[in-house]
């Protein structure tokens, strides 16, 4: 139906100023009205025949072809009129055909401009999602079995759907759930469901399991949501494109390719590599294993982690990691985060961050976050754009700590046995003392610097351009 009304609507744009233009008094008969008039009925006779044809897609990808076309039988006419020794047509353009090369350039980048659009964000009655919209949705069972003595990885490709995997004692894979079709009839349904099988295949130590979506056009809209049981020891590898994977009691490694996808991992005993164009979680417990994130997405949620974890990209949510057994290195565009181990938690988004009970060295660059860290060991550095910044070592066995601020208060708070050597500077703001004449205090402009030792301990620098720098005593 739509084909139909975008060609009835590009045909009375067309025909229309047509029509006025050959029925000129004077006007010499040209062929572009009978060519047209065939090309249109074939594009119509197309759309009856076959409404599979996206004839809209290919009007918006293809409609330069109308002025080659109209072009070349102009060219054809004055070749025709120069071999029968006839007037030549005159070879300029009139008002009328003007304006049509107009409509049709306009209509044209329309349909293509609309196209692009509908196609990206997948929806509208053009889009890979209209089917979503007006059509219904249809269901089939899914279940398949499969040997899998001396299987040691499996690969799942499900372009769109939820998968679960569970790790089990038996020696088999086993699958079940079910095929969401959503086409305009039933008929559609059935063929598409009978091209996408569910197929798993064995060679050597690899198994694999497609669910063949890539087989159906994009006019039928098909999702597989997948419960499959595994051997325990095996490796998993998982693609797709939309759907969330959960997986549990695994003890080879995890590794996970998708374009939106949430991803739960529970109980892995090998190494953890996620890959995320877009995630609304990434949540993963007890993993013996390193722990690899990349992309984009909100949530991360880590927790008893055994190997080094590093998570580098763009999140928006809420990121906590808790009880990591060695280093965690966190990469942004705004942010730099290196931490040796968190036995405690730390908790990061898009305005703060708070940690407590963390082992350094610890170094952090930010732009623009208030910033407060609690029960902290060995070194601390720290660079900040923007925010304020508190700070509470663990014990009074300090290591160094280096803090810098363009704009924010600095406060830090030691116990009252802690030996250190100090200084602390505020550009623009003034200086907070809590530990009496054992520390200097000097002024000048808008700013002061407190420096000095109490008992013999390691070197703590404070800096802030803009803000007030405050020293006190638990």
């Amino acid at each position: 139906m739509i084909p139909a009304l975008a060609l009835t609507l590009l045909a009375a744009l067309i025909i229309v100023p047509l029509m006025a233009i050959e029925a000129r008094p004077g006007r010499s008969r040209s062929l572009v009205w009978p060519v047209l008039l065939i090309a249109l009925g074939a594009l119509f006779l197309a759309n009856n025949l076959r409404p599979e044809i996206p004839l809209f897609r290919l009007l918006a990808a293809y409609w330069p072809f109308l002025l080659i076309a109209w072009g070349g039988l102009r060219l054809a006419e004055v070749l025709l009129a120069m071999s029968t020794d006839r007037p030549l047509p005159s070879g300029r353009l009139t008002g009328g055909e003007i304006t049509l090369v107009v409509f049709i350039c306009l209509i044209g980048s329309g349909m293509y401009a609309a196209n692009r659009r509908f196609h990206t964000i997948g929806i509208g009655p053009f889009g890979q999602r209209g089917v979503e919209i007006f059509g219904e949705q249809f269901d089939y069972p899914l279940e398949g079995q499969k040997p899998a003595a001396g299987v040691k990885r499996i690969l799942i490709e499900n372009l769109r759907g939820n998968v679960r995997v569970t790790g089990t004692a038996a020696p088999e894979i086993r699958i079940t759930g079910r095929k969401t079709v959503r086409a305009f009839s039933r008929s559609d349904a059935d063929q598409a469901n009978q091209q996408s099988p569910l197929e798993i295949t064995v060679t050597g130590d690899q198994a694999v399991i497609r669910t063949s979506q890539e087989r159906v056009t994009d006019e039928r809209r098909i999702s597989d949501d997948l419960e499959v049981s595994v051997p325990r020891g095996i490796s998993l590898e998982a693609r797709g494109r939309y759907g969330d994977f959960d997986v549990n009691d695994l003890e080879g490694g995890v590794d996970i390719n998708s374009d939106n996808a949430g991803v739960r991992l529970n109980r892995i005993g090998g190494d953890v590599r996620v890959d995320l164009r877009r995630s609304d979680i990434i949540r993963a417990v007890d993993v013996k294993g390193k722990v690899e994130l990349k992309g984009r997405g909100a949530d991360i949620e880590l927790e008893n982690i055994a190997g080094p974890v590093t998570v580098n990209g763009s999140y928006s949510g809420d990121l906590e990691f808790k009880n990591l057994a060695q280093p965690l290195h966190f990469q942004s565009r705004q942010t730099d985060l290196l931490v040796t181990r968190i036995p405690g938690h730390l908790r990061l988004d898009l305005s703060r961050l708070t940690a407590a009970n963390v082992v350094g060295p610890l170094r952090l660059t930010t732009r623009s976050r208030d910033i407060t860290i609690e029960e902290f060991t060995e070194s601390l550095e720290l660079d900040l754009e923007r925010g304020d910044v508190e700070l509470r070592p663990k014990s009074a066995q300090l290591a160094k700590i280096d803090a810098r601020v363009r704009s924010g208060d600095l406060n830090l708070t030691l116990p009252a046995s802690a030996h250190f050597d100090l200084k602390a500077t505020t550009a623009r703001g003034e200086v907070e003392n809590g530990f009496g004449p054992a520390l200097k205090l000097e002024t000048r402009d808008h700013g002061a610097t407190l420096s000095g030792s109490v008992g013999k301990g390691p070197q703590i620098s404070l800096l802030t351009q803009r803000g007030a720098v405050r020293i006190s005593k638990e």
